[in-house]
């Protein structure tokens, strides 16, 4: 069942470029930086609509980003993972999911901006950079797509899965831009955080458990 002769090789040097991408990024929000202002007034123009049908699809939609919601995903995955005894894959899923969420909420109270002033579609409150929803899509629907790639050995089904958890996260992200409760900004930052964690939690999977299992597999 697991895709252990030919894994995804360790991801530990993307993981430090999006370390930095991320640490620049979030130093450019905190320090109010013109690039930011433009890249939220750029974005803002081409996401911002007046729909009816697409903001009610946003308010429905967003609550799959809820902490609550990827707590309780989180949870269910990580006990299907050990129901299946895949115990290296059940900690990965959970380490990556406390270390991007608990980073986020103090990363928060550090840079502690503001919402915009506009007038919120969906009830939020707390500080809005990073986007919560952004950093816990990523991360849980990134775990998946490792996960996908791990363990499933169709090609078809593996592409169809991996398409469809980065449209989830991109959406939940898209929802809270729409939603009027974050800038664009809040939410690329998310995203950034998200993918770092689970690069860098891929990195802990590969050295420790994937790495050793496949040469001791090549010693057999």
């Amino acid at each position: 069942m697991i895709n252990t002769k030919r894994p995804p090789k360790d991801t530990l040097v993307a993981s430090a470029i999006f370390t930095v991408i991320f640490a620049l990024w979030a130093y450019l929000v905190s320090s109010s930086s013109q690039v930011i202002h433009s890249f939220d007034k750029t974005m803002n123009g081409i996401i911002y609509t007046s729909n009816t049908s697409l903001i009610n699809f946003a308010k429905t939609f967003t609550n799959l980003g809820n902490t609550s919601t990827i707590v309780v995903e989180t949870i269910i995955l990580f006990i299907i993972l050990l129901v299946f005894k895949q115990y290296a894959y059940a900690w990965f899923t959970a380490g990556v999911m406390i270390c991007a969420n608990g980073f986020n909420w103090i990363l928060k109270h550090v840079v502690q901006r503001p919402r915009p002033t506009v007038r919120h579609l969906v009830y939020a409150d707390g500080y809005s950079f990073p986007s919560g929803h952004s950093v816990g899509s990523a991360a849980l629907f990134g775990v998946l797509i490792v996960l996908t790639i791990l363990l499933i050995k169709s090609t078809s089904l593996k592409t169809i899965l991996v398409i469809i958890w980065a449209l989830f996260s991109l959406t939940i992200g898209y929802t809270r831009i729409v939603l009027h409760v974050h800038f664009p900004s809040d939410v690329m930052g998310g995203w950034l955080e998200g993918i770092t964690f689970v690069l860098l939690g891929y990195s802990f999977l590969y050295h420790f458990y994937l790495e050793p299992k496949l040469i001791e597999e090549k010693r057999i």
